[in-house]
């Protein structure tokens, strides 16, 4: 049995940012996210936004900005038609309008310090469990003249049900646009099973986010929808701007459909993104290789846990199974 899909919302009892952690969990179930107020407080939140806007500023100048959000320059499109990587692609000059700033871990120990707010972890662990992992920390500033970014979800990379009779996409062959479905099933059926939550993201809010300035497009619900966006069959879908004033965060669960709106105003929008996944699941960025000595001596334990460096169940260590964390040090080799 099947139930349908239901392309429009009602908005009076969407989400709102609010500090009340058991409104935020109910809005998560519900809704597929929260808007959780003061997730990032001041003082930390200008030591957060001065540090972001110095980076940015820097990368710009020396030709390091990755530069998306343009017509030809949609985040995920990383090869052209004959499937070459589009290396610099992501350029200004290319026709990128927006600013990424990528592996924050790296580039200041006061992002750490967003790693550790307790309440942001709380409603992370609501959505992944007892345990998880950093995947990506990363700023999008969204400026003026940006185009939307197509709808996705940040688990297109999770394997969901299928029926025994019926031989799935394999693994190894889903990615950003080839995902498996079911052909038994109607565009808008809602299959009878379908796959937890595996990620969640945190986009801190910068500065206020409005539907003029790009605040991130959401469907709420669709997170039980089992299954990923078609740009052809939901090209018509509703969806709806994550508003709020800055240090508010968005906190989802990975499955819901969403991406950056586009700025239509005349001010930047800064946000970061914070995505986490479950501890058996390869993050999108390499922080046991890429992290500099500087930030993983900076790091508290916790952290270091957060950024893979963190023993799960005999998952991720150098030798003996048994440590809780790994260290940066060669492991044990040939002896004898």
């Amino acid at each position: 049995m099947t139930v349908a899909i239901t392309k429009s919302v009602d908005r009076r009892d969407l989400p709102r940012p609010t500090t009340d952690l058991d409104r935020a969990r109910a809005d998560i179930d519900r809704f597929g996210y929260c808007l959780l107020q003061d997730a990032v407080p001041e003082p930390l939140l200008g030591r957060v936004r001065a540090r972001t806007q110095a980076q940015a500023d820097a990368e710009k100048q020396l030709d390091h900005a990755f530069e998306d959000g343009g017509a030809d320059q949609q985040w995920g499109a990383f090869r052209d038609a004959q499937g070459r990587i589009r290396a610099d692609a992501f350029k200004a000059r290319n026709g990128g309008v927006n600013q990424r700033v990528w592996m924050l871990a790296n580039k200041g120990a006061v992002y750490h310090e967003v790693l550790e707010r307790e309440p942001v972890l709380d409603l992370v662990g609501h959505v992944l469990g007892d345990a998880f992992q950093l995947s990506a920390f990363n700023a999008n500033i969204a400026r003026p003249g940006s185009v939307p970014m197509n709808l996705h979800t940040d688990q297109w990379w999770a394997p969901i049900p299928h029926r025994p009779d019926r031989r799935p996409l394999p693994i190894g062959s889903t990615n950003r646009t080839t995902f498996d479905r079911d052909p038994n099933l109607a565009p808008d059926d809602v299959p009878p099973m379908i796959a937890p939550a595996a990620c969640a993201q945190v986009i801190v809010m910068l500065n206020d986010f409005t539907e003029t300035n790009g605040g991130t497009r959401i469907v709420p619900g669709s997170h039980l929808w089992g299954r990923h966006p078609d740009p052809e069959l939901d090209g018509d879908i509703e969806t709806i701007a994550a508003e709020g004033p800055a240090g508010t965060a968005v906190i989802t669960d990975g499955r819901i459909w969403h991406g950056t709106g586009a700025n239509s105003g005349n001010t930047d929008r800064w946000g970061l993104l914070v995505t986490f996944c479950g501890p058996q699941f390869r993050p999108q960025e390499n922080y046991t290789v890429g992290l500099s000595d500087a930030m993983y001596e900076a790091a508290s334990d916790r952290v270091r846990a957060l950024l893979g460096f963190g023993v799960w169940w005999a998952y991720g260590r150098t030798g003996d199974p048994t440590v809780e964390q790994i260290a940066r040090r060669p492991a044990l080799g040939e002896l004898g």
